[in-house]
């Protein structure tokens, strides 16, 4: 193939999926000028996207290690990558559920038939890394020894391997950016604003079965299957059993279809929330036994997880 001998798949394994940056996990420090996180309100999804270009190949739409905090009245831009935000992972799960459920069957077969045992062919894909972030990326899909890669464009060296990238869409050919953040724009724009994880105003556990739900959390679930799908799981809280500073919160756990874990009454502390979640602004009342026949259609295929964001 001409212009491929320079190409050599072993210096380039997986790229980094943090940054978004192929080789061997390249860092590219940031400008201010390169980060847009958009005008949304506090806790809006929408209001944390991105639109950041990563090179001429990738553009960035939504990474949570990127936060916003006001210091005596400006703006400050900051590249976070040694704490993570429970916050936007949660908003990264919902994103990234919505998104699956969006594409569809079909999303994947186009992936399949696009992405996998190419020659060359030029295509554009959104896909997501291990921390969440979303990426719209443009390259030449091919098979090299048996395995499928995505050339970047523009670049006769840098690329990705398909199994390395969570792709959730592929479309033939390229310039379909616009397409890709439009449906990143309206799944978070369905999803409801999240929060730092809290236990305000939901009552203790004293003994007394409580029925109504008073809160609710997104967070990513710690999964045993080991394809970390129990992204954006949801929480109905009931009450909480005090426990000094790190309380017991205390309700019904939804999980995704593909996470492996059947929907339950369960527990989790305030501090694994604040680490892997957030919580939902405002919430309609529920009863927990909604909630847990939520979880039901859920595991059982009848309602999507993604279906329930917007009726938070």
């Amino acid at each position: 193939m001409p212009g491929m001998s320079a190409f050599d798949p072993t210096q380039h394994p997986r790229g980094n999926q943090s940054t978004g940056h192929g080789g061997q996990f390249a860092v590219k420090a940031q400008s201010g000028s390169e980060i847009s996180l958009g005008t949304g309100g506090r806790g809006s999804i929408e209001g944390m996207l991105c639109h950041r270009e990563a090179g001429r190949a990738e553009t960035i739409l939504f990474d949570p290690m990127i936060r916003e905090n006001e210091a005596d009245g400006y703006t400050i831009h900051s590249m976070t990558i040694s704490h993570r935000h429970g916050d936007l992972n949660g908003a990264a799960g919902a994103l990234v559920n919505f998104l699956k459920v969006d594409a569809g069957e079909e999303g994947q077969d186009r992936v399949t038939a696009l992405l996998r045992g190419q020659t060359e062919r030029k295509v554009t894909l959104l896909s997501h890394g291990e921390s969440g972030a979303l990426r719209v990326i443009e390259g030449r899909a091919m098979d090299i020894d048996g395995t499928d890669y995505v050339l970047l464009k523009g670049s006769r060296k840098q690329a990705y391997r398909v199994d390395s990238l969570n792709v959730i869409d592929a479309v033939d050919g390229y310039g379909h950016t616009t397409q890709f953040e439009s449906s990143v724009h309206r799944a978070a724009a369905a999803i409801p604003s999240i929060e730092r994880a809290t236990v305000d105003d939901i009552p203790i556990d004293n003994g007394t079965a409580h029925d109504q739900v008073a809160a609710v959390f997104i967070y990513n679930a710690p999964n045993f299957t080991g394809d970390r799908s129990g992204r954006g799981s949801i929480i109905y809280a009931t009450d909480i059993t005090e426990d000094g500073d790190d309380p017991i919160i205390n309700g019904a756990f939804v999980f995704p279809p593909e996470s492996g874990l059947v929907s339950e009454h369960g527990s989790i502390r305030l501090s694994a929330l604040q680490t892997t979640g957030g919580r939902v602004s405002s919430i309609q009342p529920t009863l927990f036994s909604e909630a847990l026949q939520y979880g039901d259609d859920v595991n059982s295929g009848a309602r999507n997880i993604a279906e329930l964001y917007a009726e938070l």
